[in-house]
């Protein structure tokens, strides 16, 4: 009887979380749940006591940042718990009662902690690219995955929430290197838009590390122009899981250990984005469906030998038949309306597969060795036929006039048919291994105050690309009854565009790279000095000075100095990219009048020369031809920075605040355009280009227990396309004709120009992002996630490959998603209770309402032009999502 008041009490309480606990509760009947709070004697939690309990379920837990501690026992037994912090030693015997939450008065330690200067060393890898904080991916507001992450923490940037693309300092998506458990990640070849993109190959809920540069990364890393991103999975220390279930669709995984060495964790994602792309001004029958399954094993063979097996398939299938799409556009003083009846489908159907294995080995402590092989094959197709038939009115702008609003004259009346049928087959073979040989880490002098330590990276890779591509694909054009083009043959009917052909190409790739990381330190084996202390009496700070030791304080110069060598054997190319970087670690402790001053600051130099090899879609043509004569892009990299680390806000975790400048000089640049988010290329190498600008970063616990970033950037890319250049041409009176505008089209002169530095497709001059997280007081349980990101606008140009038109510009970019969370298993020192009702066999139960595009802002993603029966164009927005609301549930075990 008693069980089951006690079910009705909890169904009562909280009906959702006693539906995913009804199942497992009856096991647990005759446990109870020990819980109490560890303090000094100012009444200060004391964090990280050691808590023993043989006769309990888990017989070793540590005390949280509230000095909070829980453990599970038998009902009806007698319990002792030893509670160790330093010298101290506690021990309490409890006689459990039938109840089954039995709560402990506080136990104090007879001390008082001080506030003294962290002598604690922070050590930081000075060869290890940048790492970002953890954070849980899941509930991060938005629909852009790791993308959007980057965008919002990094120097990274985005303007198109359906992709998890993302540009970096000038560069498209296809310049940045993404790494999975050190296995190289690929992608499709042939996606068009962020519609069909579907899922990326970063599991969210499998994710433990991120790490990322954005330039002036080492010679260990690959040939890319921009950047690099290394993600670590999960290491499994128990049976767990997690299950995140939205609108947009389902996500799971599950990691495990088992005693013979051996651990997994494998994830699965289903997602459906009918109801966000719903949203977009195309109205019509979407049918996106993308699924996937990824897992990651390691086996330990023995202490020097290391197995791991990566595999990921992916089937993004994005069908859709749009009907209908209405776009105003224009201003106040000169309004338009667009309008466009479809027929026909597309069916764009995406399949990944990627299976890697590797072997680590470690002979002894200073040498060890990892190769790796991966395959990467793709299968890809594009089929649709949609034929569209569109309206330009003009309307009525006067708010005086009855139809205000309204439709006032047909301006252009047009149609289009696209038409494709295009299948590319792709297997990108891979196998490659790195070494490392610490050469000396030694002490040069008896009290160890000068260190210097000198390690050799080392590797070799092999890359086969085969790639058969099947292009048939037309466009045709027809404005006020005339087929476009008007000025071909006038027997026949003239396709806008056709690309037909069927391409093979098979590439071999042979990279290697050699690498000395270096570091020198030196300092006082000890300082003397006054150290401030803070003490409470009867809830009161009081603060006072002592005299008093604290331990080696260094200052460290680190030296990374790389040499890359590669050849291609398609296009017979050989590079060699020599790298270089400074970091210095001033000495954490100074002395000031006696007193200490803690400081925590890194800086950091790196130059470098960074090469590209062309991938399948370089050495493609517009016209959907190979050119094998296309070269490497080829960049000098220039970067500094800092950083530093400081408290406040009484937080044990620092803040930090990074700072960089970077020039970025390139050469033999193959030109492209960016349509959607599918980047064609000139498939040449007539430009120079330029990135020059500043990036700035701030990250830490504004509100205690939750990370939120700032970041500020500065960006200026242009590129010099050799040899490009046009007229103007002027008129009797000196005006220059504008084509369909001017009166006097009759040319009597004209002046040949040379563009110069246009802007690249990339160029922003601002980029904001915001990620900050918030608590309610008192109420943790309820938690605010809001994302900001705002990027001034791209530029773009007439659809006619001339890039030097390409100097308008799109309107800023600016978007805020924001959302509301509850946590029902939150631990803090408010809801003690409801743990220890609800939290004994799950770790989060989080339900959150989402609201994407919170202002409701009409960002533009690219520009449409079509002409009317005066041969004037017009540029008509393709706008994205809209203000839309998803409701997501998150449970882990």
């Amino acid at each position: 009887m008693r069980l089951r008041a006690n079910i009705l009490y909890m169904f009562r309480k909280n009906f959702i979380t006693f539906l995913f606990l009804i199942p497992i509760l009856a096991p647990y009947a005759q446990q109870i749940e020990i819980a109490g709070r560890v303090v000094d004697n100012g009444n200060n939690p004391i964090e990280k006591v050691k808590i023993t309990c043989k006769d309990c379920q888990d017989t070793l837990v540590y005390s949280n940042a509230f000095g909070e501690y829980s453990v599970i026992a038998q009902q009806n037994q007698s319990v002792i718990l030893k509670f160790e912090f330093d010298n101290l030693i506690e021990e309490r015997t409890i006689n459990t009662p039938e109840k089954r939450n039995y709560r402990l008065t506080n136990l104090r330690f007879d001390f008082i902690q001080t506030e003294v200067v962290d002598v604690n060393t922070r050590r930081y890898d000075p060869f290890e690219i940048n790492p970002l904080p953890p954070i849980d991916l899941r509930q991060l507001p938005g629909t852009g995955g790791i993308g959007q992450f980057l965008a919002l923490t990094t120097v990274a940037t985005s303007n198109n929430e359906l992709t998890s693309n993302y540009n970096v300092r000038g560069g498209n998506y296809d310049e940045n290197l993404v790494y999975v458990e050190g296995f190289q990640i690929n992608r499709p070849f042939l996606t068009r838009s962020g519609q069909q993109e579907g899922l990326s190959f970063i599991n969210s809920s499998m994710v433990s590390g991120i790490r990322f540069s954005g330039g002036g990364f080492d010679a260990s890393y690959g040939d890319k122009l921009s950047s690099v991103l290394d993600i670590s999975y999960r290491k499994p220390r128990k049976f767990q899981g997690s299950l995140n279930a939205s609108l947009l669709g389902v996500e799971a995984h599950v990691e495990g250990v088992t005693k013979s060495r051996f651990d997994y964790i494998v994830g699965v994602r289903y997602r459906a984005n009918g109801y966000l792309l719903n949203s977009l001004p195309t109205k019509g029958a979407y049918n996106p469906v993308f699924y996937d399954g990824q897992g990651l094993i390691n086996y330990q063979i023995n202490e020097k030998l290391k197995w791991s097996t990566i595999a990921h398939f992916s089937s993004n299938n994005y069908r859709f038949a749009p009907q209908t799409q209405q776009t105003d556009f224009g201003t106040a003083n000169e309004a338009y309306r667009f309008n466009v009846y479809f027929e026909g489908q597309e069916n764009t159907r995406f399949q990944t597969s990627t299976v890697g294995t590797a072997l680590k080995y470690t002979p002894n402590k200073k040498l060890s060795l990892d190769f790796y092989t991966s395959v990467f094959q793709t299968d890809e197709r594009e089929y649709f036929d949609i034929l569209g038939q569109y309206f330009i009115n003009e309307l009525e702008t006067d708010q005086s006039k009855e139809n205000f609003g309204d439709s006032i004259a047909v301006l252009g009346i047009g149609s289009f048919l696209n038409h494709a049928r295009n299948r590319l087959q792709a297997v990108i073979f891979n196998t490659y291994f790195n070494g490392k040989y610490v050469i000396t880490d030694k002490k040069l002098n008896a009290d160890r105050t000068k260190v210097q330590s000198h390690e050799l990276l080392f590797g070799l890779q092999y890359q086969r690309d085969e790639i058969n591509d099947q292009l048939s694909e037309w466009k045709y054009l027809d404005s006020a009854g005339y087929s476009l083009p008007q000025n071909g043959n006038p027997d026949k009917v003239e396709l806008y565009e056709t690309i037909k052909s069927k391409l093979n190409l098979q590439n071999n790739k042979y990279s290697g790279f050699t690498q000395l990381n270096s570091t020198w330190s030196k300092g006082k084996k000890e300082y003397v000095a006054k150290i401030k202390r803070v003490t409470f009496v009867d809830g009161k700070k009081q603060k006072d000075y002592l005299y008093d030791t604290i331990p080696i304080s260094f200052s460290r110069i680190a030296l990374s100095s790389g040499l890359r060598a590669g050849y291609t054997d398609y296009n017979n190319e050989f590079y060699l990219t020599p790298r270089i970087s400074v970091t210095f670690f001033p000495r954490k402790y100074l002395l000031e009048d006696t007193l200490v001053k803690r400081r925590d600051v890194r800086f950091r130099i790196a130059t470098g020369l960074y090469y590209q090899p062309p991938i399948y879609r370089e050495f493609r043509t517009f016209e959907g031809q190979l050119n094998p004569n296309v070269q490497s892009q080829k960049s000098y990299h220039f970067v500094t920075g800092m950083d530093y680390y400081f408290n406040m806000l009484n937080r044990d975790d620092p803040f930090k605040f990074s700072a960089e400048t970077f020039y970025k000089y390139l050469w033999d640049v193959n030109p492209y355009e960016i349509e959607n988010v599918r980047t064609r290329y000139f498939a040449n190498n007539d430009a120079t280009a330029y990135a020059v600008g500043m990036d700035f970063n701030l990250h830490g616990q504004f509100v205690k227990g939750v990370e939120s970033f700032f970041k500020l950037g500065f960006l200026s890319t242009k590129e010099d396309i050799k040899g490009d250049f046009y007229y103007n041409y002027f008129n009797a009176a000196g005006e220059k004709i504008i084509a369909n505008f001017s009166a006097d089209q009759v040319v009597v002169d004209s002046v040949r120009v040379n563009p110069k530095f246009i802007p690249r497709p990339t160029d922003q001059l601002v980029n904001v992002g915001v990620l900050f997280q918030d608590r309610m007081p008192n109420y943790e349980s309820f938690s605010a996630q809001l994302a900001l990101i705002y990027n001034s606008g791209l530029p773009f140009g007439p659809p006619d490959r001339n890039r030097y038109k390409d100097t308008l510009r799109q309107r800023a970019y600016f978007r805020v998603d924001l959302g509301l969370s509850y946590d029902f298993l939150y631990k803090s020192q408010n809801n003690l209770k409801q743990i220890s009702k609800f939290g004994k066999h799950f770790t989060n139960a989080v339900v959150s309402f989402e609201v994407f595009n919170l202002l409701g802002i009409n960002n533009i993603l690219s520009k449409q032009w079509i002409q009317d029966v005066q041969g004037k164009y017009y540029a008509i927005p393709n706008y994205l999502t809209q203000r839309r609301f998803n409701l997501k549930f998150i449970l882990q075990f």
